[in-house]
């Protein structure tokens, strides 16, 4: 398993909000970094990831997928985010 960043970014959220959420969330193990950001935990690979999202997002949206490789350094995050990330690092 491997932790990897997702951020993105929609032109029309009241539409399309609740659909990448929905994508994000049934890779399992997530932690919500802000309204547009999370980490999960995965063996799929970043494209494979993107794909999924791809068809729940419009043309005009966008979406970054990368590696979240140990170590990592935050801020303000809550205890719980916080406990996440320190037990998903390799």
């Amino acid at each position: 398993m491997r932790v990897l960043i997702i951020v993105f970014n929609l032109t029309n959220p009241a539409q399309n909000r609740e659909s990448v959420i929905r994508k994000i969330k049934a890779f399992g193990k997530f932690a919500r970094l802000g309204d547009s950001a999370y980490l999960i935990s995965t063996d799929a690979e970043t494209e494979a990831v993107r794909d999924r999202l791809l068809k729940v997002l419009d043309a005009e949206d966008r979406v970054f997928v990368g590696t979240a490789p140990a170590p990592s350094a935050w801020y303000g995050m809550p205890e719980s985010v916080s406990k996440w990330i320190v037990s998903n690092q390799d």
